[in-house]
């Protein structure tokens, strides 16, 4: 087990962070230019509670070291900054993949023959 560290934090509603695809664009971008170690990670509503960031349930997150990386995050989405003491070790372990990427909607037009 790693040493407890102060990290940077960003909750927000479910859907709120992930709901367009753009945080996982944002963390493969990041990890790509800086490193597979990049110091980023996302947590759906099941780690937000697991790691207890919020009380109730319905709310997901993005926790970094950088804390210029959650200030342009909040910016950009929304949510609440948070500063708050984890292992990243527990975090790598579990929450190191960036946010599943959205549905695809098939929105093209369709020709009915009629």
């Amino acid at each position: 087990m790693s040493e407890p560290k102060a990290l940077n934090v960003l909750i927000a509603p479910a859907g709120q962070l992930c709901g367009n695809g753009q945080l996982r664009e944002s963390m493969n971008e990041r990890r790509s230019r800086r490193g597979q170690d990049y110091p980023m990670w996302y947590l759906n509503s099941e780690l937000v509670e697991q790691f207890k960031l919020k009380d109730k349930a319905g709310y997901e997150a993005v926790i970094a070291e950088d804390p210029a990386t959650i200030a342009w995050l909040k910016l950009r989405f929304g949510g609440e900054r948070l500063i708050v003491t984890l292992d990243t070790n527990q975090l790598w372990e579990h929450a190191s993949e960036p946010p599943a990427p959205d549905i695809r909607r098939d929105i093209g037009l369709k020709k009915i023959n009629s």
